[in-house]
Order: structure tokens, then sequence, then C-alpha cells
């Protein structure tokens, strides 16, 4: 996750769209975009501008990684105090398939994404119940694109209607939005139109378990 995305993180938190976060700072548009899209780096004070508008440090504007300041590595697991403003969520080697289905070992090692602590709070999430997963595949987009990144809820495994879930069905890792049918049968639906509904009944086929919720994505423009 690059300066860009961190920005438009903080920007869809606090309910700005871009043209007003450009208003709010006084900065013009398409000098927004050029930092967003990371043609062009800003200015210290800049980015210092955008630090006090938000209530971020400097660093995690930065780099992404303040967890090296406000936490520290036991085994393979970070431990933080409550009153730490941002919270280290682990992405895993996994990556989930939106497409026909795939379960893929991806080789990218062990990272952390931090978290704003009152943000998971506002959303009643648990930072343990908590992972980040990378997306491949078109079938979800517009909605989720290939390499966009996903925050799941693992403690989530009975949807609701509409949900969009990460699902193991086949031995395999799937992205899809859920759609409950008559007769206890469930449908795995792509935003895409290209790839056809999964219609599952659970009662006859028992290879299916749902993974979590996805409560959030990150996007790379």
């Amino acid at each position: 996750m690059g300066f860009g995305t961190r920005v438009k993180f903080l920007a869809r938190d606090k309910g700005l769209s871009l043209k007003d976060f450009s208003t709010e700072l006084d900065i013009p548009y398409r000098t927004l975009m050029r930092y967003l899209t990371d043609e062009r780096d800003p200015s210290l004070q800049l980015a210092q501008k955008i630090c006090a508008y938000f209530g971020v440090s400097l660093e995690w504007l930065a780099t992404g990684r303040e967890v090296k300041s406000t936490a520290h590595q036991t085994g393979k697991r970070a431990v933080i105090s409550d009153e730490q403003e941002f919270v280290p969520i682990k992405r895993f080697d996994v990556e989930v398939s939106a497409g026909y289905g795939s379960l893929v070992e991806a080789e990218i090692g062990t990272a952390y994404y931090a978290f704003n602590r009152s943000w998971l709070k506002r959303r009643d999430l648990n930072p343990d119940d908590l992972s980040v997963l990378a997306v491949r595949g078109d079938s979800m987009e517009p909605e989720l694109h290939d390499g966009d990144l996903i925050l799941l809820d693992r403690a989530n495994t009975d949807p609701a209607d509409g949900d969009i879930c990460v699902v193991r069905y086949s031995n395999e890792l799937f992205v899809k939005r859920v759609q409950m049918m008559p007769n206890s049968r469930i449908a795995l639906l792509s935003t895409n139109s290209f790839y056809s509904p999964i219609t599952i009944n659970p009662r006859e086929d028992d290879d299916l378990a749902f993974v979590g919720k996805v409560v959030a994505s990150m996007h790379e423009w």
C-alpha cells in the first residue's frame, strides 16, 4: 500500500471524495491525482498538512509501517497495547481467486498493514480476527480488481444475503458475493457478467466453508 493508497484510505474513512479532499486541503485536483498515482512526491509541508488534518503520523503516511515503532515482534506475532493509534494486521501468503477458483501460494513473504484503531472499533472489528489477502482475477470487477488487497473478518462466517465473502469450495478459494436462494441453496455471484453464478446446495454438498467476510478493500491505482 503506497502513499497514494494511504491517502485515499484516509479520505474514504472521513467520507470525502477526492474532489472534496483537494478542496479541503487546497490542493489542485490534477496535482492531487499525480500524488495518488505516485507520479510526484509531495513536499514535506504538504505531508505534514495531511497528517495534521487526518490525525496520523508522518511516519505512517510516508511508509505505512508505523508498526515498527508501536509494536515489537515475539516470534511471528506483533504485540501492541490498547493505547496505540494503529493496529498491525497480518497479510497472509495466500491469494484468493476472483475468477473460476484457485488457491495460489504467493511468494510475497509475511507483512503487516497498519489500520487505524478507531476505524476498526467503529466497525466492531477485532484485530485478532482480521487478515489481509490479495485478489487474483477479474470476476469481481469493477468492485475488486486483480491485485487488490482485501481486509477479511474471519470471525464472520455466517454471511447475510449480499455480503462479499471468501469461500472455500472444492479445495479452492473464491471471493464472491453471496446470494441466499430458496430451498437453502446458495449462489456465489461475480460482479463481472462474463462469469456465471456458482450454485451450491449445502445439504447435498458439504464441501463448502465460509472463511470470512470482506470488510474493506485497498486498490492500487
